[in-house]
């Protein structure tokens, strides 16, 4: 009877100029998303781009010994706009790991021709169809954000004879 295989799994990181930073050797695929979970919250102080988790064949002779789980590539959040939004393979899933935001994008798991978004701050969800309209349903939370306090207030009477005195 054949053994199952062994695997180790190897969160990695890389910058813009391409240099890797492994961030450890698991012999669990949840140790190492929760590692690199972990570091793609921090990785707003960082100038890393991109990341993945690689599965390893242990005692694997041949060229096929290792395949990338998942891919990570770093965006501006289309919500607050910092540079903390992971994309999660091919446009399969996405998150703001910055604290105050949270935003989210992914793929809906009962009915997978509908995408579904959220921003947590704002308590605010939507659907869409796909992905693109997904992003674009985050570009318009920010966008109701932004202009909900920018209404016109008219000055108080007091306010208003104020200005009207100092202008003279």
């Amino acid at each position: 009877m054949e053994e199952p295989r062994q695997q180790v799994y190897v969160p990695t990181v890389a910058t813009p100029g391409g240099e890797k930073t492994q961030l450890g050797v698991f012999s669990t695929e949840q140790d190492a998303w929760d590692v690199m979970r972990a570091f793609l919250a921090k990785a707003g102080s960082t100038d890393v781009v991109h990341g993945n988790i690689t599965a390893w064949e242990i005692d694997f002779v041949g060229e096929e010994g290792s395949f990338t789980l998942v891919s990570f590539d770093r965006n501006n959040c289309p919500v607050c706009d910092e540079l903390t939004f992971w994309v999660e393979g091919d446009d399969e899933k996405a998150r703001c790991y910055y604290p105050r935001c949270g935003a989210w994008i992914e793929q809906n798991a009962y009915d997978p021709t509908r995408w579904d978004c959220g921003w947590p701050a704002a308590n605010w969800n939507k659907r869409a169809e796909d992905y693109k309209q997904a992003y674009q349903g985050l570009v318009s939370m920010r966008g109701s954000a932004a202009s909900a306090g920018t209404s016109a207030q008219m000055p108080t009477r007091e306010e208003w004879l104020s200005k009207q005195d100092s202008e003279r």
